[in-house]
């Protein structure tokens, strides 16, 4: 998702990494492929990637279920070798209970920036 000049600052980045953990929450695996890719889809279709690393790291889950609360943290970068600007954190409560980190990253390439959902994994 290319992302405005007036979209890469923390308020706005934490805005859509709350909007993507919502997606997830919603299980809107489409919507959420469709918006933002995934990295770790190996070759898999994204939204059907996206589907099957949250069912992993649901069974994979020890968590007590009023453990996680849902937040957003934003870390930007100086510059490096890789065109990383920020990475937004979302830690996402599911429906039924564990939470769920969802890791996006913003690159930058010249004068664009682009956002795009890097990783499913557990908190």
């Amino acid at each position: 998702m290319q992302l405005a000049d007036d979209q890469i600052d923390k308020e706005n980045l934490s805005a859509l990494g709350a909007e993507a953990a919502a997606l997830l929450m919603d299980r809107k695996f489409g919507v959420l492929a469709d918006r933002l890719g995934y990295a770790l889809a190996y070759g898999r279709e994204p939204a059907k990637a996206i589907e099957a690393d949250l069912a992993a790291c649901l069974v994979e889950t020890s968590e007590e279920p009023d453990r996680a609360i849902p937040s957003e943290t934003v870390t930007f970068f100086r510059s490096n070798d890789v065109n990383l600007f920020a990475v937004v954190a979302c830690v996402a409560r599911m429906p039924e209970g564990p939470a769920v980190l969802i890791e996006l990253v913003v690159t930058v390439t010249g004068a664009e920036y682009h956002l795009s959902l890097e990783d499913i994994g557990r908190v």
